[in-house]
């Protein structure tokens, strides 16, 4: 029973998702899968594309994906979005895209993650608001009451946003995604970031449980002061990347993603700190380095106060501003699907 109820919800989120993504009713929509594709969001998909109006079709891949642009999608009745859920994503999937199709890969790996998912065009909205800060900024501060205090340079800086919307012919959108990223300008980061217990490790999942400070200077970490028990793992992690790339700051994201809970997280949540989406979530910031595709850290604070400018973005954990959702997208979320 319970399985049936996930799954009647997970259709309604994602048929939701499909029609903010535009779905033209009485086209072809394709379901992207592979052998380790969960069967259950897979039905969920080709119901969800037959609530919108749109003929579901299946293409199943099997280690490589089709040769040539739209190989097979084109095929398969020139496909209006394709919902990808092929979990081990290549890069040639790009070129799958056909010219007027757009993709949306979701990043769930069974319908049991999009639980509190509530698709809301507010969403977009503040992911958009948010990188008009970013842009119109020179400068971006991290601090918290722990001690963090982090600052570097907007000036002419890469950003980029997730918002989970395909809606332009070849885009390809991330679902459910949330969040707001840029990069330092080159040689302007500098300060300290406190790791508070609480916090999060990532990409390894774990929670911080005593307090670690990282010094940050030339856009490089330098320094890490901490107990043992907390920086020998972190260190022993950094290494084991082996590229000097690992050191160097490379990120903060915010993120906008609201996925609705019976109540807040305890501070050491159990399966918390490793979930769904916990780089995404509203009021996560999330301070990386690396160099991509090298990975180095990535410090997950939950209570950080983020300014571009001295503009408030976030508060204490709070978004704030044009960041917060509003009446709208509350209400939303006090009723959702």
């Amino acid at each position: 029973m319970e399985n049936r109820a996930v799954h009647r919800q997970a259709v309604e989120v994602l048929a939701r998702q499909l029609e903010l993504c535009r779905a033209v009713p009485g086209r072809v929509g394709v379901v992207l899968t592979d052998g380790t594709t969960d069967p259950v969001l897979e039905a969920s998909a080709v119901q969800a594309l037959i609530q919108v109006g749109a003929h579901p079709q299946t293409v199943s891949i099997d280690g490589q994906p089709p040769t040539g642009p739209g190989a097979d999608l084109a095929a398969s009745g020139r496909p209006d979005i394709i919902i990808n859920l092929f979990n081990g994503y290549l890069d040639p999937l790009d070129t799958m895209i056909p010219a007027y199709a757009r993709m949306l890969s979701v990043v769930a790996n069974s319908t049991g993650d999009l639980r509190g998912i509530v698709p809301h065009a507010g969403l977009s909205r503040r992911v958009r608001r948010g990188m008009d800060l970013l842009r119109a900024g020179q400068e971006l501060h991290v601090g918290d009451r722990e001690g963090t205090d982090l600052r570097i340079g907007l000036d002419g800086t890469r950003q980029w946003k997730h918002d989970g919307l395909a809606a332009a012919p070849g885009t390809e959108a991330q679902w459910p995604r949330g969040m707001i990223g840029t990069a330092p300008a080159v040689g302007t980061a500098k300060g300290t970031v406190v790791m508070s217990p609480g916090d999060i490790w990532l990409p390894m999942g774990w929670y911080a449980r005593s307090p670690v400070t990282l010094t940050i200077e030339g856009g490089r970490l330098v320094g890490m002061e901490g107990p043992r028990s907390e920086t020998d793992a972190i260190r022993a992690h950094l290494a084991s990347v082996g590229s000097p790339s690992a050191y160097r700051l490379d990120a903060v994201e915010i993120g906008l993603l609201w996925i609705d809970r019976p109540r807040p997280p305890a501070l050491f949540e159990p399966d918390f700190a490793d979930s769904f989406g916990i780089a995404d979530r509203y009021g996560h910031v999330v301070i990386a380095t690396g160099d991509y595709p090298t990975v180095g850290i990535a410090c997950c604070l939950r209570s950080a106060t983020v300014a571009v400018d001295e503009i408030a973005a976030v508060r204490s954990g709070s978004l704030q501003g044009d960041l917060a959702p509003d009446v709208y997208e509350q209400a939303a979320h006090r009723h959702p699907l």
